[in-house]
């Protein structure tokens, strides 16, 4: 199916009666329908990211902040009524350029050569809550994954401008918030046969995995993980590579929870950022790790950080919890 015909077909259910909104939608989702080269970066977007974007950026999102987007309140255009449920984090995303030589290493790495700093191709695994979505876990830049000692040592390997939080920093490691690297290594066999061998490298706090299918990454997730006041607190944060302009996205929250409701905390934080804390309201008494989260945007980078108790999760009450999550997002620089 073309875009052309995609275009069509989304404008003829768009102006026959069926979506539930009373005005016609059709003209800010034209305005906002990929066309050209842009039609085929679109292609990599999960469906419901594609639906949810053109609304979200004629809506007008303010450059430098982030917004909780009821989707039931604010309908994406769709094929059927049913379908607008959900809710999504939109901000301002940013493009970056990583450093020549960990760019040059990691590419390395993904063809199965040792970069020139001596890192050996290797993958992580994350030890906590937060991992990558399902599209993103099938394209992990392979091979090329790097684990840190520290936060600051990643954003120093990077040049990325990440939110630094001294206090989490000064925490303690956890294994249970930490990732672990596997280095590949080819080995040969007497009668010449290659194999490939895989080894436990070290556990890290930090990490960065690159993700894309292209001789170069696409984006890099950033995951770090520290032991605080008793708390297990998990930070994951992703950013976009290459020389494309700024733009308003979109981020499906919890897209796999749609039949929950949600309201939004936005809470301000000592650095003047604004912090999004979801709280669900259809079932507020369980499953505490639902909603002992928070996201925000900085430097078109977004951030989501977690907050559970060490060992017995029921062990503190949700506000116990907040409290605890508030005072880490205070942390940040």
């Amino acid at each position: 199916m073309t875009y052309d015909r995609d275009e069509v077909f989304l404008q003829e259910k768009l102006t026959a009666g069926l979506h539930p909104a009373e005005v016609d939608l059709w003209p800010a989702v034209a305005q906002g329908l990929p066309t050209g080269r842009a039609a085929q970066r679109a292609r990599w977007l999960r469906p419901a990211l594609c639906l949810v974007a053109p609304l979200l950026i004629a809506a007008g999102v303010l450059v430098g902040t982030a917004e909780f987007t009821n989707l039931r309140e604010n309908p994406r255009p769709a094929f059927a009524p049913q379908a607008n449920t959900g809710y999504a984090i939109t901000y301002e995303r940013q493009y970056f350029t990583l450093d020549s030589d960990l760019l040059a290493g990691m590419a390395a790495n993904h063809k199965g050569e040792t970069a020139a700093d001596g890192t050996l191709p290797g993958s992580v695994v994350i030890n906590g809550r937060l991992h990558l979505d399902n599209k993103d876990s099938r394209a992990v830049y392979a091979k090329a994954a790097r684990g840190y000692d520290s936060w600051a040592e990643l954003t120093a390997a990077t040049g990325l401008p990440l939110a630094q939080n001294p206090l989490l920093d000064a925490g303690k490691y956890d294994e249970d918030v930490s990732v672990r690297r596997y280095n590949t290594v080819q080995s040969e066999s007497a009668a010449g046969e290659k194999t490939e061998v895989v080894a436990s490298d070290a556990d890290y706090a930090a990490a960065l995995i690159p993700i894309g299918r292209g001789e170069l990454p696409d984006k890099v997730y950033l995951h770090f993980g520290k032991q605080l006041d008793g708390y297990r607190v998990e930070m994951m944060a992703v950013a976009y590579l290459g020389d494309a302009p700024s733009e308003t996205a979109a981020a499906v929250f919890e897209s796999e929870r749609a039949g929950l409701t949600w309201t939004c905390e936005s809470y301000p934080m000592a650095n003047g950022n604004t912090a999004l804390i979801p709280h669900c309201t259809s079932n507020p008494t369980s499953l505490l790790w639902v909603q002992s989260a928070a996201y925000f945007e900085q430097d078109g980078i977004l951030y989501k950080v977690q907050c559970l108790p060490s060992g017995d999760v029921w062990a503190r009450t949700q506000e116990e919890i907040l409290v605890e999550l508030r005072t880490v997002l205070d942390g940040f620089t």
